[in-house]
């Protein structure tokens, strides 16, 4: 709507867009009605056909805005999204960043249960609120994996590294 591509009527326009978010989590794919698809699945889709297709649809360079996924499973799922980036930018997609959400563990939203998806542990006590090493790790094999892929005039420093460069 906000490009003009759907309901014209409402008064959008191709050149109001001028960045496309994606949000895409280790869940995001799944039979309806049925299972998650995971990785290694015959029906899973790489993100890197998922950024192109968005590409290829509004035409705009594309920004990770959200990516994550909870317990161990945290390195290798920002490997794999950093990966996935990397192919997508081989294939001329536009891809200007990637957020790891949420940086902070929390208490989850509507169970109060803990949840080990963030690169900050959760603590009530800020002392307590140290990284999580292996997805420090992560974000730093990212950055050096995508930052030659940019632009000479660009860096590629995710929001997560700053803050571990400052708690840490």
């Amino acid at each position: 709507m906000l490009a003009g591509l759907s309901w014209p009527q409402l008064g959008g326009a191709r050149d109001l867009l001028d960045i496309v978010g994606v949000n895409f989590y280790s869940n995001n794919q799944w039979i309806h009605g049925g299972p998650t698809i995971d990785i290694g699945h015959p029906l899973y889709r790489p993100f890197r056909a998922i950024l192109a297709e968005v590409h290829a649809r509004y035409g705009r360079p594309i920004f990770v805005a959200e990516t994550g996924c909870e317990g161990d499973r945290r390195p290798a799922w920002l490997d794999y999204v950093a990966s996935e980036v990397a192919a997508a930018i081989g294939m001329g997609v536009p891809v200007e960043g990637i957020c790891l959400y949420p940086v902070l563990n929390h208490p989850g939203w509507d169970d109060g249960r803990d949840c080990p998806n963030g690169l900050i542990e959760h603590s009530a006590d800020v002392s307590g609120r140290v990284p999580y090493p292996p997805l420090a790790a992560a974000i730093t094999r990212a950055q050096a994996r995508l930052t030659p892929l940019l632009a000479a005039d660009q860096t590629f420093v995710a929001p997560a590294a700053r803050t571990a460069a400052t708690v840490g």
